[in-house]
């Protein structure tokens, strides 16, 4: 690995020079991992200029944040600290000069003078330049208080003075970007510029030995296993290192829940290779398009809410936009699937999606639900109906004789107008019949309604998809697509369909439990976890039935409604709440009307107090 890379640092460090070196690459491609585990070892067998017997030591120091020339000798010094406890061994007076200040910045140590050599101290023991090799790390991301050119002349002074050796870590496109730096501070500083060029295969390699071959062997079997695919994810990302290093830690999480998935049902272990690179594959793209800022917690959030304008998954619909020649513009979605997936079949998970943005913490049983719809089991097996969409599937269909290719296409067909696949499946239906420009010459218009007989047929036995709109794509050269659209727009539908209906049921389940069981319908429609927190569970409701069950309530129950108003309608209410309003409003009339409220009595005080709370929550809801 980058064994040019040695020679030219091994030269450097045998000749008298007065110049430093630089080691210049991209972010996160492994430079500062070459240093460590490369170069420092081949540095500390070399013996100095001055005195053979005296090996090199080579000092690592990352300037990131840095902000003075005194934090800079600090870190030097408390670098080689470890060689000055005994008192056995000093600096040499031109190394204590050149970093005093930072010695003084270190109160506790107390007396500077006994780490400085005096001519009780033998000169073979004394710590000089010659015996250290400086490697400043990070240059180009220290603190905006730090002047590059300070740090440059800081250097300069001991390559120029002192005959120090130093290598310099650093992204020269970066520092071009500094307002304060000049090439020319390069060209007296730096004699040699080498370009750091990672190879991927061999640093996947030394990363997953160092980290996994010995505590996490299955998980290292795996990974090596794969490695053709990890890098070549590696490197659609200029070779960046540290994210690998981020995949393979959220990773491993994943792959060991997986794992004991797989142990633990017999059923589910079908389809075991299938699976692990369908999760694989997915969270290789999520990972890093995390790391490098694309995909981030924040527009996720966005995308939760379906925010406008925020490139994201949910893109997939938009077909109209373009730049100012007419030209469409991609959307995330679909850069983001021919980037990572190509011509292999996309996967999207949302289990690990908010695990690796920071959302949620990674749950088994939600990755393995995700996977149960994509990788259909019945009984035991793999049904027909799947075992057919799984010939036809990109680039296997390829292989069957036209024959059998209109066949299983004919039988797909068949099993859509059934209702047999899952929601997200009849889009692809269609384009798997109307692909290679219709082929097999069907009928399109036939075949949507065809397929949208299917969708309603099978209606009934679908569970709502909470993320179906992220597992949907196209990308703009699809075949018919204004028709595959269509069908989408209709599953979307039928979805929305199914979760209102689901809403509805649960809504009056929740109605049920305030007449028979009051404390848990509070702690149901206080929870964060479920629909209610966040849907107007109050307008779906009959508000005779409503307004009946509180009268019924007791007293400390109405005033437990009071405060759950409370805390359900505070200063800044959630949008989707908006048509709570007219309920509020509506049950405040009808308490303030009651013959009986002008009693002065316990039950009528109770009543004025859920009043009182009525119009402190109404306050807060924006005026129309």
């Amino acid at each position: 690995m980058n064994d040019n890379l040695k020679v030219v640092i091994e030269q450097y460090l045998k000749i008298e020079s007065n110049y430093a070196v630089i080691i210049n690459g991209q972010y996160g491609i492994g430079k500062t991992h070459f240093f460590k585990e490369h170069l420092a070892p081949m540095i500390s067998k070399l013996g100095s200029l001055q005195d053979d017997r005296k090996k090199l030591i080579p000092v690592h120091i990352s300037l990131f944040g840095i902000r003075s020339l005194e934090d800079i000798q600090t870190e030097i010094f408390l670098s080689i600290h470890p060689f000055l406890k005994n008192g056995a061994v000093k600096l040499a007076a031109g190394v204590g000069k050149s970093i005093i200040r930072g010695i003084a910045q270190i109160n506790q140590l107390g007396d500077i003078d006994k780490y400085i050599a005096d001519v009780n101290v033998t000169k073979k023991d004394w710590i000089n330049y010659d015996q250290l090799v400086l490697c400043f790390d990070d240059i180009d991301r220290k603190s905006d208080n730090l002047n590059i050119k300070e740090v440059f002349g800081f250097i300069n002074t001991l390559v120029e003075n002192q005959g120090a050796k130093i290598i310099l870590i650093a992204n020269i496109q970066k520092l071009l970007e500094d307002d304060d730096y000049q090439s020319e501070l390069q060209e007296k500083v730096i004699g040699v510029s080498v370009e750091f060029k990672p190879k991927s295969k061999s640093a996947f390699d030394e990363i997953i030995d160092q980290r996994y071959k010995s505590p996490f062997k299955l998980y290292h079997k795996f990974l090596t296993e794969n490695k053709s695919l990890i890098v070549e994810v590696i490197k659609k990302n200029e070779d960046n290192l540290r994210n690998l290093i981020f995949f393979l830690e959220h990773f491993k999480i994943i792959f060991y829940g997986l794992t004991n998935l797989f142990q633990s049902d017999k059923d589910f272990k079908i389809n075991e290779r299938e699976k692990q690179k369908a999760v694989l594959n997915f969270s290789l793209a999520a990972s890093f398009e995390y790391k490098l800022g694309k995909l981030n917690s924040t527009n996720f959030n966005e995308i939760m809410e379906n925010q406008r304008n925020v490139p994201n998954f949910n893109e997939f619909l938009r077909n109209d936009s373009g730049n100012e020649d007419g030209e469409k513009q991609k959307s995330y979605s679909q850069t983001f699937k021919e980037v990572y997936f190509g011509s292999k079949r996309y996967y999207y998970f949302h289990s690990i999606l908010t695990y690796l943005t920071g959302q949620n913490a990674f749950i088994e049983a939600s990755l393995k639900e995700e996977l149960k719809g994509y990788f259909i089991v019945e009984d035991g097996s793999v049904p027909d109906y799947q075992k057919v969409y799984n010939q036809l599937c990109y680039f296997d269909c390829l292989d069957l004789s036209d024959k059998s290719y209109r066949k299983l296409t004919n039988q797909m067909i068949e099993f859509a107008e059934q209702g047999k696949y899952p929601l997200k499946d009849y889009a692809t239906v269609f384009h798997f019949s109307s692909r290679f420009n219709n082929v097999l010459g069907y009928d399109l218009d036939r075949l949507k309604s065809r397929i949208k007989k299917g969708i309603s047929k099978g209606k009934e036995n679908f569970k709502h998809v909470s993320h179906l709109r992220f597992q949907l794509s196209i990308s703009e050269d699809t075949e018919f697509k204004d028709d595959v659209i269509e069908i989408m727009k209709y599953c979307l539908e039928v979805n929305n369909q199914i979760e209102t209906n689901r809403n509805t049921d649960k809504t009056e389940e929740l109605f049920q439990i305030m007449k028979t069981d009051f404390n848990k319908f509070v702690e149901e429609a206080r929870s964060r976890e479920n629909m209610f927190r966040f849907q107007p569970f109050w307008t779906k409701l009959s508000f005779t039935k409503v307004y009946s069950a509180i009268l019924n309530l007791s007293n400390k129950e109405i005033i437990e409604i009071a405060f759950l108003f409370q805390e359900r309608y505070r200063q800044h209410i959630y949008e989707k709440l908006f048509p709570e309003k007219d309920f509020l409003e509506k049950l405040k009339k009808r308490l303030e009307s009651r013959k009986s409220m002008k009693t002065n009595n316990l039950r009528n005080s109770t009543w004025k107090f859920l009043i009182k709370y009525i119009d402190q929550s109404l306050a807060n809801f924006p005026t129309k």
